[in-house]
């Protein structure tokens, strides 16, 4: 009677395994529907003052959860709050340099949120940086 039994136990182990299997998302295969229109942004102004390149990194993060959640470009997104991030991170480097970090952890989430399309990420990433905002310019005011 033993032997049923085993055979019982090792098949549904067979089957609950092969249940554990990896999940593949083509992100080669695109569709633009008719009416769709494409935007091109600026570039990031080298001279926008440090407060204009944080507020613009917030701003885009807010919504950054639901447009993963939308599929609705999340990764152009995420490649704009990059370019701000390229131009805010040297004048954050050359006033504060230990307060980099903090920005790169919220900015991390986002990434995550975007790269494992994982909304609670990008949120996180977003709440984060907001208070790593508030505290920079709480403790660096700009000058003038």
């Amino acid at each position: 009677m033993r032997t049923p039994v085993l055979g019982v136990l090792a098949g549904g182990l067979t089957f609950a395994l092969a249940a554990c299997g990896q999940t593949y998302i083509d992100t080669s295969v695109t569709t633009i529907s008719e009416g769709a229109t494409t935007t091109t942004l600026a570039p990031v102004d080298a001279s926008a003052p440090l407060s204009d390149l944080l507020a613009e990194i917030e701003t885009r993060l807010l919504d950054l959860d639901q447009r993963i959640i939308d599929d609705d470009a999340p990764a152009a997104t995420l490649a704009r709050i990059e370019e701000v991030w390229d131009v805010a991170e040297p004048q954050i480097r050359e006033i504060a340099l230990g307060s980099v970090r903090q920005f790169e952890l919220a900015l991390d989430l986002a990434r995550t949120g975007v790269t494992r399309k994982r909304p609670a990420d990008a949120s996180k990433g977003y709440k984060l940086m907001q208070q790593v905002v508030a505290a920079f310019e709480r403790d660096h005011p700009p000058a003038g």
